[in-house]
């Protein structure tokens, strides 16, 4: 049977789906897909700040044991169309109501005027150093902005 050529390959990832990246499981001499680079460890989409409080749990994505690097916001909308969410104060911690290892500390969004500006938070110093194995991270509101949502992105290193 003769070889046919279906084509160029392509990888087609959708923007709003994230994808998987298997657990590390090859051991500390062989760290396996990446080399153990930075990848994402929890992803919100449309995460509310319309009120306060906690507004959202971010699921760890299949690791049991991670230190986070950076956090990216971007996507501000109000009512479902771009906007500033500006005035918007909010935190994110392993444990709700603001308990645990705070990751995030409260600060306000300041740069989100538009759903064009992506923004990174900082991260705690301490927790920089910190290897962390709680399975959600909390985000929690502050000062809330009627109608207001954005989309959060942690990443960081899979240490499982």
């Amino acid at each position: 049977m003769p070889s046919v050529n279906p084509g160029p390959a392509t990888t087609i990832t959708p923007s709003t789906v994230a994808t998987l990246t298997p657990q590390n499981i090859l051991g500390s001499t062989f760290p396996g897909q990446a080399g153990n680079a930075i990848r994402l460890l929890a992803v919100g989409r449309s995460v509310s700040v319309n009120a306060t409080g906690d507004t959202a749990l971010l699921p760890i994505i299949n690791s049991t044991s991670y230190n986070v690097a950076n956090i990216v916001v971007t996507n501000a909308l109000l009512a479902g169309v771009s906007g500033s969410i500006a005035t918007a104060n909010i935190s994110i911690n392993t444990g709700a109501a603001v308990t645990g290892t705070s990751v995030n500390a409260a600060a306000a969004l300041t740069t989100l005027t538009t759903s064009a500006v992506v923004a990174q938070r900082t991260v705690v110093a301490a927790t920089l150093l910190l290897n962390l194995q709680a399975q959600g991270l909390y985000v929690n509101v502050g000062t809330a902005v009627a109608t207001g949502t954005l989309d959060i992105f942690v990443y960081g290193y899979d240490l499982s």
